[in-house]
């Protein structure tokens, strides 16, 4: 075989391989994000795809079992009960009623299980409508 066909072959499966893993690690990595009620709506779909699901934690629902915490989350009438697994601490603004966005996957059983953790308490953040009329 001539020697630069040798070299073209190598360079077309070294790139071919290259662009494969990169097709493979791009999808692999991709999250979809959703409200519970979207997450719901999905149906089978929903258990096969890495997940970013949004909606308000509960009042009342923050239960901490050892290492694992549990809650539910919730968005125009559904509810999802959620398992945080994850390794990173838990942001100091969540807590009851705040608007949580939470990464992981939809089990079978209808939860949520979660490895990351985003919360922001709107209250916190955001000033009063009533409090910028009156000029405070």
């Amino acid at each position: 075989m001539n020697k630069n066909i040798k070299i073209i072959a190598g360079v077309l499966l070294v790139g071919g391989t290259l662009v494969f893993l990169a097709v493979s690690g791009f999808d692999e990595g991709k999250s979809y994000y959703k409200f519970v009620d979207e997450v719901q709506a999905m149906g089978e779909d929903a258990y096969t795809k890495k997940l970013k699901v949004h909606g308000n934690v509960v009042d009342g629902s923050i239960r901490k079992n050892g290492s694992q915490l549990e809650f539910v989350i919730t968005r125009n009438g559904a509810t999802m009960p959620v398992k945080y697994i994850g390794k990173d601490p838990v942001p100091d603004t969540f807590k009851d009623g705040c608007e949580a966005v939470i990464d992981g996957r939809y089990k079978k059983d209808g939860t949520f299980e979660g490895t990351q953790i985003q919360a922001k308490c709107a209250s916190k953040y955001e000033t009063d409508y009533n409090d910028l009329k009156k000029g405070s």
